[in-house]
């Protein structure tokens, strides 16, 4: 993940210098301008000795608190309209694991149409893929605000999206064109199962090159194929 300018941010807001980062992340003076400046990338070990040393959670050192608290309520937006769209086209609720899938493959595909990420969240390579670990509150925020309803059956979780007809959805986050590309990212997997969406992400470079818990640079989905963006 780009993190230049980022790093300089953070060393202000806590009155430190690059030579204090330099001894939290056991690098050189040097290498530390050279990340703040872009010609480095910090690697998810540094991070999380950084995270550490000021006490904030990863997702807090990427992002400032402003455009965290934003970036969590787009990926609501994103979510619902993931639901949404998947009712509409295949009539039926969308599979948890399933709807990770969707709101994944939504935001990388935006960063490799336009080099930015459609959230801005941290993704990680889990055991069944890559995930955001905002996905799990955000459901839950759903759920519990009455939008999502939880379908239940022996090994599965669906959800279902909950909309009065006297209030329906407006995204207040999501452009027009990026409600158009998770409707394209829908329609096209709307007839697969889990397993194959599942397959599918897991071949892709992201995961391939990334280690487990590790987090996903979004930068890494321009190396692949276009045909294999989603």
């Amino acid at each position: 993940m780009d993190f230049a300018g980022r790093l300089r941010q953070i060393r202000e807001q806590h009155g430190l210098s690059q030579e204090d980062i330099a001894r939290v992340l056991g690098i050189s003076r040097t290498t530390v301008g050279d990340i703040e400046k872009g010609r480095r990338d910090i690697t998810y070990g540094e991070m999380q000795k950084l995270a550490a040393f000021l006490r904030i959670g990863i997702a807090d050192l990427i992002t400032s608190r402003s455009t965290l608290g934003a970036s969590q309520a787009k990926y609501r937006e994103m979510l619902m309209q993931a639901a949404l769209s998947f009712r509409k086209v295949a009539n039926k609720d969308v599979p948890k694991t399933f709807l990770a899938k969707l709101v994944y493959l939504a935001d990388f595909a935006w960063f490799y149409q336009h080099l930015e990420p459609m959230s801005g969240l941290p993704y990680y390579r889990r055991e069944y893929g890559s995930v955001a670990d905002e996905y799990f509150t955000a459901l839950g925020t759903l759920v519990d605000a009455g939008q999502l309803q939880t379908v239940s059956g022996r090994q599965a979780q669906w959800y279902r999206p909950v909309i009065p007809e006297d209030q329906p959805f407006v995204p207040q986050y999501l452009s027009i064109q990026e409600v158009e590309l998770i409707e394209q990212i829908v329609d096209k997997w709307k007839d697969a199962t889990t397993a194959q969406i599942v397959d599918f992400t897991h071949n892709q470079l992201p995961w391939q090159i990334c280690q487990p818990n590790e987090m996903i640079p979004y930068s890494l989905i321009t190396q692949e194929e276009p045909e294999r963006v989603y």
